[in-house]
C-alpha cells in the first residue's frame, strides 16, 4: 500500500491551515493539499498572523503550512502558539515554507518545532512528495521519535531516571540525535543538575550548531547562573538565525547593554525594522539601547557611529521625546552644537511647548547665542515653569556670572543646582 493510501483517512479528517501573505502562493498550496487528499472544506487560508489566530480559535487544526515571514510575526511564532494550544495532539504537523536556503537550514535546526520545510520555487511533484513523506513520518513516527515521546511522557510524570534511559537509547537510533540530547539536558535540569544539563545541550550543539532547543536550554541555564556574558553569546546566535519576536528582541537588547556589547545594537536595530508590529515597549527598549550605544561611541571618539545610532533613535521612536532631549544634552556636553541643533527638528510639532523640547531648545541656544541676558531670560522662563534640568541650570548660572550677577542673587539658583546633583 502506498503512503498516499495510508494517509487517506488522516487527510480526509484533518483540518489544514495555510498562511502566506501572497494570495497566489496560498492558492497553490491549497490546490496541492486538495490534490493529495485533503477535503476542500477542511482547508483554511490566512494572510497574516492575526487572521491565523482567528481560525485557530474556532478550528481544530492538524496540518499547518506557513511562510517564514508573515504579517504580524513569523511562522515560528505561529507554530509556538499552535503547540501550546494543541500540546496533546501528537499528529500536529507544522511545515515551514521559505524561499531562502539559509532559512531552510534554520528550519532544520528547529527540530520538533518544525516537522519539515518547503523551499520556493517548487514543482508540483516535489511539493507533493515532500508533504506525503512528512505527513507519513508524522502519522507513523520512526522508532527514534517514538522513543523520545516515551521519554517525554516519563519526564512529565517525574520519572526522571527512566526518562533519561529512554532518551539515551534514542541516541543510537539517529545519526544526528540533537533532539535526544536536548531532552537528556532538559531532564537533568529538572533534577537540578545544571552542569550535566549544560554538557548535554553542548553535545547537541556539537551535532547541530544552531539547534534551537539546545540553544534555548543553554541560555536558560546561563541566565539562572547569572553568567550574562555566556548567555549573551548564546542569545546572539538565536537572534542571528531565528526570526525575532518582540519579547525576545527586548530581552536581547537589555542583555547586550548589560554586557557592554554596544557594537551589536545596529544589528538589533535592523532586526527591529523587519518587524511588522513594533509595540511601544519594544520601541522604548530599542531607543534606550541605541542611545547608550551612541553614548559609548562618543566616549571612544567615534562620532560617526554615535550619530548613526542617534539618527536611528530619532527615526524609530518619534513619540518618545525623552530621546532627542537626551541626545541633544549629550551632544552639547561634547561640544557638538551644530549636530545637536539638527535634532530639534525631530520633535513632533505638537510637543514644542512641552518640557523636553523647551530644555533642548534652551541648551542649543545657550551655546549658539552670544547675548547672555537673552540666555538668562530663557533660563528663568524655564525655572519659573518649574522645568528643572541640571545642564540648563549650569548654563543659566554661567550666563549670570558673565553679566555680573552678585553672589547673593545667584545663591538660590546655585543651591538648587547642588540639590539636583545629589
Amino acid at each position: 500500500m502506498s503512503n498516499k493510501s495510508l494517509l487517506k483517512p488522516y487527510l480526509e479528517s484533518t483540518e489544514v491551515l495555510i498562511v502566506d501573505k501572497n494570495p497566489s502562493s496560498r492558492n497553490r498550496l491549497l490546490k496541492t493539499m486538495y490534490d493529495i487528499g485533503s477535503k476542500r472544506h477542511l482547508i483554511h487560508t490566512a494572510g497574516s498572523l492575526s487572521e491565523a489566530e482567528e481560525i485557530i480559535a474556532t478550528k481544530k487544526i492538524g496540518i499547518v503550512l506557513s511562510d517564514y515571514f508573515i504579517c504580524g510575526g513569523s511562522g515560528f511564532d505561529l507554530f509556538k502558539m499552535l503547540r501550546e494550544r494543541s500540546s496533546d495532539n501528537k499528529e500536529l504537523c507544522l511545515i515551514l515554507v521559505t524561499s531562502n536556503i539559509s532559512q531552510s537550514a534554520v528550519a532544520k535546526a528547529a527540530e520538533e518545532d518544525v516537522d519539515s520545510f518547503i523551499i520556493k520555487p517548487y514543482t508540483v511533484q516535489s511539493i507533493q512528495e515532500n508533504l506525503i513523506t512528512t505527513l507519513t513520518n508524522k502519522v507513523f513516527p520512526s522508532e527514534y521519535i517514538q522513543t523520545i515521546d516515551g521519554g517525554k511522557t516519563l519526564m512529565a510524570a517525574g520519572n526522571y531516571d527512566e526518562a533519561i534511559a529512554l532518551f539515551t537509547k534514542a541516541l543510537d537510533l539517529n545519526a544526528k540525535p540533537s533532539l535526544a540530547l536536548f531532552y537528556i539536558g532538559q531532564t537533568e535540569y529538572l533534577k537540578s543538575r545544571a552542569s550535566e544539563a549544560q554538557d548535554s545541550y553542548e553535545k547537541g550543539l556539537a551535532v547541530s550548531s544552531i539547534h534551537y532547543k539546545c540553544l534555548v536550554g543553554l541560555f536558560d541555564i546561563f541566565i539562572k547562573q547569572e553568567k550574562f556574558n555566556e548567555a549573551y553569546f548564546v542569545v546572539k546566535k538565536i537572534a542571528k538565525f531565528f526570526p525575532a519576536n518582540p519579547d525576545r528582541l527586548s530581552q536581547i537588547v537589555h542583555l547586550a547593554i548589560k554586557t557592554s556589547n554596544f557594537e551589536d545594537m545596529q544589528m538589533y536595530y535592523e532586526i527591529f525594522t523587519t518587524l511588522d508590529e513594533r509595540a511601544s515597549v519594544l520601541k522604548n527598549y530599542i531607543g534606550a539601547g541605541l542611545y547608550i550605544a551612541g553614548k559609548h561611541a562618543l566616549l571612544v571618539n567615534s562620532k560617526e557611529d554615535a550619530l548613526k545610532c542617534f539618527d536611528n533613535v530619532a527615526v524609530s521612536c518619534p513619540e518618545f521625546t525623552k530621546f532627542p532631549r537626551a541626545i541633544i544634552s549629550l551632544l552639547i556636553e561634547h561640544e557638538m552644537v551644530e549636530e545637536a541643533e539638527r535634532y530639534l527638528a525631530r520633535f513632533p510639532s505638537d510637543t514644542r511647548d512641552a518640557a523636553d523640547f523647551l530644555v533642548s531648545d534652551f541648551l542649543v541656544n545657550s551655546r549658539k547665542v552670544d547675548d547672555h541676558n537673552y540666555i538668562i531670560k530663557l533660563g528663568l522662563d524655564l525655572y519659573n515653569k518649574k522645568i528643572k534640568d541640571l545642564n540648563c541650570m549650569k548654563a543659566l548660572l554661567s550666563s549670570m556670572a558673565k553679566v555680573g550677577y552678585n553672589e547673593e542673587k545667584i545663591a538660590p539658583y546655585k543651591k538648587e543646582m547642588e540639590e539636583m546633583m545629589v
